[in-house]
C-alpha cells in the first residue's frame, strides 16, 4: 500500500452545490471553502474493543479512518466502509442515510466520536453504529445510525487521500481472510466465470436478496462471489468477457466472502480471457481400481502395480501407493496430450497430497515433467523434462492437497504433462503415497 496521502482542490460551481472540503499544496492551509474539523483523534482504531456481543461506548474517544466505499452508482446501500490510512483496521458503519458518497467520498478522512455508540462484531467485520432490536425475535444488534446520529457523530476533514494510496493489491486466494474486510483492495489477474459470460451483472434470473452473485475467477481456480445489487446504476450491464483487475470492497454473508465494486470503473478486465483447455477431477472414478480414465497413460516402468483410482467422502482422485509392492515402483501417471496451438499464456493446475511419507528422498517422491514429444504410446522413448510444482514433504499433512499452478508459457504446440512417482514397497522408509486431483489446462 502507498502512504503518500495527495491533497486535491475542489470549487464551489453553484450556490445550491455541497461545499468539499479538501487540503491545497500546502497541507497546513485549508482549501477555499473547507472549515477544518476541531476533533483531535484521542484512540486508534485498534484500540476499539468489539466482539460478537453489542457493547455501548461510553468514554469520550474520537477515532479517524478513511471512506473506502460509494453509494454513488447504487452498489452500497446505508452503509459506509472505513480503514485506517496504514490499512491494518476497517469497519463498517450502517447509517440510515442515502446519498452518503456527498459528504463521504472515498479517500475522505473522518472524525467519529464514539461516545455513546455501539459496536459488534457480525460475520468477522467490526461495526459501529446505533443499537436495533430486532422486534421479530428481541434480538439485540448494531444497527443504523439516525439521520441526527450520523451528523453529529460523523465529522469530515478537509483531508482526502487518493485512493490509490489507499487500495491494497492482493490476490483472489489471500483475500478469503476476515483482515480484508471492509478494506479498500484490488485483484488483478482475474476474470468471470463461464457461467457469467453473456448475462449481465444483475440477472433477474439470478436473483439472491436483490442482487445477483456472480463467480469471479484466477488461473489457478480460487473463486469469490462477486456481488451486484439491482439497483446498481450498472446492473443491467454486460458482464466483462475479459481478463484483468477489479477494485472495490470485501464483504462477508455468513461464512461466505462478497467482493462488491463500487462503480463501473472498478471493473477493468480488458485483457484476453483464460480459456480452459482441459480439465480432469476424476469423479468418474471407480475406487480401488486400476485407473483408466479416458485420455490418460498409467504406466509401470518398474514394479507392475500402477496408478489407481481413488474416492473418499464423495471426492474421487488418483493415487499410486508403494505400500506392499515390489522393491522398486515406477509409475507414471500422464495426462491427454494439450493442444495450446495459438495460445500465449499457458498453464496447467493441479492438486497434490500424500499420506505416510517417511522420509523425503527421489526414492521415495514424486516428479511433475512435461514433454513435448510423447506420441501417446512410447513413454520412455519421449523426452521428458522436469517442472516446479508444489510437491508434498513430510512436513506436510497427511492428505492434505497443495495446489500448484505451472506456467507453461516456454512451451509450443501439443503438451502433455506426467506425474511420476518412485518408491519401494519393500522398503519400509521408501513405501508412502502421493494423491493427484484437480488438473485444468488453461491459456490466452
Amino acid at each position: 500500500m502507498k502512504n503518500l496521502i495527495v491533497k486535491s482542490v475542489f470549487y464551489t460551481f453553484l450556490a445550491t452545490s455541497f461545499v468539499s472540503c479538501v487540503n491545497d499544496d500546502d497541507y497546513n492551509v485549508p482549501a477555499l471553502g473547507c472549515t477544518e474539523t476541531t476533533l483531535v483523534k484521542t484512540k486508534e482504531v485498534s484500540q476499539i474493543p468489539a466482539s460478537a456481543t453489542i457493547a455501548q461506548y461510553t468514554a469520550y474517544e474520537v477515532i479517524e479512518a478513511y471512506v473506502t466505499t460509494s453509494d454513488e452508482e447504487g452498489n452500497f446501500f446505508k452503509s459506509i466502509s472505513f480503514q485506517t490510512l496504514d490499512g491494518t483496521r476497517a469497519f463498517s458503519v450502517p447509517v440510515d442515510v442515502t446519498s452518503t458518497f456527498i459528504n463521504f467520498e472515498p479517500g475522505r478522512k473522518v472524525m467519529i466520536k464514539m461516545q455513546n455508540l455501539y459496536t459488534d462484531i457480525k460475520d468477522g467485520g467490526m461495526r459501529i453504529g446505533d443499537i436495533y432490536l430486532d422486534p421479530s425475535d428481541g434480538s439485540v444488534e448494531v444497527g443504523r445510525m439516525s439521520n441526527a446520529l450520523y451528523l453529529s457523530a460523523l465529522e469530515r476533514s478537509c483531508t482526502v487521500v487518493n485512493e490509490d494510496d489507499l487500495v491494497i493489491e492482493t490476490t483472489l486466494s489471500a483475500l478469503q481472510n476476515d483482515a480484508f474486510l471492509n478494506k479498500l483492495v484490488e485483484i488483478d489477474n482475474v476474470q468471470f466465470s463461464d457461467a457469467a459470460i453473456a448475462t449481465t451483472y444483475y440477472d433477474e434470473t439470478n436473483d439472491l436478496g436483490g442482487a445477483t452473485n456472480h463467480l469471479l475467477e484466477d488461473a489457478s481456480g480460487n473463486t469469490m462471489i462477486f456481488r451486484t445489487s439491482s439497483y446498481a446504476k450498472f446492473a443491467g450491464k454486460p458482464v466483462a468477457t475479459g481478463n484483468g483487475k477489479v477494485r472495490g470492497v470485501l464483504t462477508k454473508y455468513g461464512n461466505d466472502y462478497q467482493f462488491s465494486a463500487r462503480y463501473e470503473r472498478d471493473i477493468i478486465l480488458e485483457g484476453s480471457r483464460t480459456q480452459s483447455i482441459y480439465t480432469e477431477d476424476f469423479q468418474t472414478s471407480t475406487n480401488n481400481t486400476n485407473l483408466n480414465t479416458t485420455g490418460w497413460t498409467n504406466y509401470a516402468e518398474a514394479g507392475t502395480w500402477v496408478w489407481r483410482e481413488k474416492i473418499f467422502s464423495g471426492n474421487g482422485y488418483a493415487e499410486f501407493s508403494a505400500f506392499g509392492g515390489q522393491a522398486l515402483n515406477k509409475a507414471w501417471l500422464i495426462s491427454p496430450a494439450l493442444d495450446f496451438t495459438g495460445y500465449t499464456n499457458k498453464s496447467v493446475q493441479f492438486k497434490i497430497a500424500q499420506h505416510h511419507l517417511d522420509v523425503d528422498s527421489p526414492n521415495n517422491g514424486l516428479e511433475v515433467l512435461v514433454s513435448t514429444n510423447f506420441d501417446g504410446t512410447n513413454v520412455l522413448a519421449a523426452t521428458w523434462v522436469a517442472v516446479p510444482a508444489n510437491i508434498p514433504t513430510t512436513s506436510t499433512a497427511w492428505y492434505a492437497f497443495l495446489g500448484s499452478n505451472v506456467d507453461l508459457s516456454s512451451y509450443s504446440g501439443t503438451i502433455h504433462v506426467a506425474f511420476k512417482f518412485t518408491g519401494s514397497g519393500t522398503n519400509t522408509t521408501l513405501d508412502g503415497a502421493f494423491q493427484v486431483d484437480d488438473f485444468k489446462a488453461f491459456g490466452q
